[in-house]
């Protein structure tokens, strides 16, 4: 065979082995491209609807209220009042929820008001959080609803710096229910481990006067803080610093007599194992039950006698307040 013919061979035989192999590493590629590629919605039988992005609603979330778990769908539900009971219990949000950050997180929660009826004549108003909740996919995770009262009137509620707070007016003391409501009553609560708290502040109120007074912001206690048996879960109150103080006793004594003798007086103890204290500085604490109010207050002295001698005044003395419960 001549060297032109075998030439001729070759190149046939090298566009015959492209023509088989071109097309089949195509398809080898195009496969891989797909086995790949995720799908965007459940392949086979149980094909649900394409998936969508949650979204924060607090009218569509689980809240517990009187210890059962309510499944809010559109804003309401209806439960029977017992297994086989005829008679139906239908819970409820009132109003609009409030938007704000209660958790602390980069997102905003809700509060809401639940209002229930069925049970017998009364109407039931509660307060709940809606939490911002990764893990339920971005939805609204609900807390358990603290009691405000029976056919009360729900008026404000705002959240700022971690706390809730609930306006509303109910009645006096044995009032009847035919009376409309006209006692002006204010909650404040705070969420802590997905719990919602309501913290008895108005025990340290009115605040000690002389003093200028922070905001209310959501604050936890724990053991490595001072010596309680646990996390409090709380408000803290942190004054403005006075100035320039030369008395320190003069400006201290003022606020621990004033607390000592509003808090004795309401059925709080003090609770010695929270007692601390140092130069121009004090930690005071009180327990009722499960419930604890810790008094502070701490100065800077602005002459540092070089390192050598005692720090001395003038001082700047800023105080303190934490009402919190035992988790």
């Amino acid at each position: 065979m001549s060297f032109k013919k075998f030439s001729r061979s070759r190149g046939r035989i090298t566009w015959m082995l492209l023509a088989v192999f071109v097309p089949v590493i195509v398809v080898v590629v195009v496969l891989m491209y797909f086995l790949n590629v995720p799908p965007t919605r459940p392949i086979g039988p149980e094909a649900g609807p394409p998936i969508t992005q949650a979204v924060f609603d607090p009218s569509n979330a689980i809240y517990i209220v009187d210890g059962e778990k309510v499944v809010l769908a559109d804003g309401s539900t209806t439960q029977e009042a017992a297994p086989g009971s005829a008679e139906k219990i239908t819970t409820k949000l009132f109003g609009t929820p409030t938007v704000g950050n209660i958790g602390g997180g980069d997102k905003n929660d809700a509060a809401v008001i639940l209002v229930r009826t069925g049970a017998g004549s009364g109407t039931f108003y509660y307060v709940a959080a809606a939490m911002y909740d990764y893990a339920l996919g971005n939805r609204a995770s609900g807390t358990n609803a603290v009691f405000l009262g029976d056919r009360i009137a729900p008026d404000t509620m705002q959240i700022a710096n971690g706390v809730i707070t609930v306006n509303y007016a109910d009645r006096a003391a044995g009032e009847p229910m035919t009376t409309a409501p006209s006692i002006g009553i204010s909650k404040y609560l705070v969420v802590a481990g997905g719990t919602l708290y309501d913290v008895p502040i108005a025990v340290i109120y009115p605040l000690a006067s002389g003093i200028a007074w922070g905001d209310m912001k959501m604050a936890t206690v724990s053991s490595g803080d001072a010596n309680v048996p646990g996390t409090l879960a709380g408000i803290k109150i942190v004054s403005q610093p006075i100035a320039n103080i030369t008395d320190l006793s003069a400006v201290s004594l003022p606020f621990e007599n004033y607390y000592k003798k509003k808090l004795t007086a309401a059925g709080w103890t003090v609770d010695n194992a929270l007692a601390a204290g140092g130069p121009g500085a004090a930690v005071i604490g009180y327990r009722k039950g499960n419930e604890y109010v810790i008094l502070q207050y701490a100065s800077v002295f602005k002459n540092n006698g070089g390192g050598i001698a005692p720090e001395t005044c003038p001082c700047d003395m800023t105080f303190s307040i934490f009402v919190g419960i035992l988790k």
